[in-house]
């Protein structure tokens, strides 16, 4: 890995987010839904800060890597900046991995703020965030292939769409249905919500559902590693 060629690209996508308005767009949506939640709750005691705050959670660990990281690849073919980087021999890996430490930056970001303005309690923060990190990092590369099969930023929001619902819905609604049940086991969501629960709770994160629960994620992970380095070869620039 090439350090000088991973410090440019860092630094030009950290620009590029910072004035794209899609994705700032995005990335208040987590926060808006906290600050809605808490004051439409806030009356009905205190069981209700650890259900906002699981709800934003999930939206933000859902949203940024399926909606954001999309547009961000995808911003890239239509302004043809993805055959330059190429031709450069910059590696897939190397473009992949700079828009993926982005995207988890900004998952912190946001987690941070939404962990806050919910009301979590400071000494549970490592783990909400370590887990929140954990899942996000599976869904990566879900939302890397959606940019590669996107023309431009429009097409990109009309395919992440429905990917950011397949893997927020399912643990929202997991304990209302027994097939949202069944499918929310498979998604990083879920996940996030096996791993936190345990460890703010003080149990051990290494029991049979804690142990699946990181399986799932390294599979998605590594599923997506594949099946992003395909694309990326094959049809990265014209797909």
């Amino acid at each position: 890995m090439n350090g000088k060629i991973m410090y440019t690209l860092l630094k030009k996508d950290v620009k590029s987010c910072l004035v794209n308005k899609n994705i700032l767009v995005s990335v208040l949506i987590p926060i808006f839904f906290c600050i809605l939640y808490r004051y439409l709750f806030s009356g009905l005691g205190d069981g209700m800060q650890g259900f906002v705050l699981n709800i934003s959670a999930i939206f933000s660990i859902s949203i940024i890597p399926t909606s954001i990281l999309p547009i961000m690849i995808a911003e890239e073919k239509e302004k043809y900046t993805l055959r330059s980087l190429m031709l450069a021999r910059v590696r897939g890996y190397e473009f992949l991995l700079s828009k993926i430490l982005v995207c988890l930056g900004m998952t912190i970001v946001v987690s941070t703020a939404v962990f806050f303005i919910a009301g979590g309690k400071g000494e549970a923060y490592p783990a909400y965030i370590g887990a929140a990190m954990i899942s996000a990092a599976g869904l990566c590369l879900l939302g890397a292939l959606a940019g590669l099969l996107s023309k431009d930023q429009a097409s990109a929001g009309t395919i992440s769409a429905p990917l950011t619902l397949l893997t927020m819905l399912p643990p929202m609604f997991s304990g209302f249905n027994d097939t949202f049940e069944k499918i929310s086991v498979v998604v990083p969501t879920t996940s996030f919500q096996t791993i936190y629960t345990a460890a703010e709770t003080g149990k051990s994160v290494l029991t049979r559902s804690g142990v699946n629960a990181f399986i799932v994620c390294a599979v998605w992970v590594a599923g997506g590693a594949v099946l992003f380095n395909i694309f990326y070869r094959r049809k990265g620039v014209d797909c």
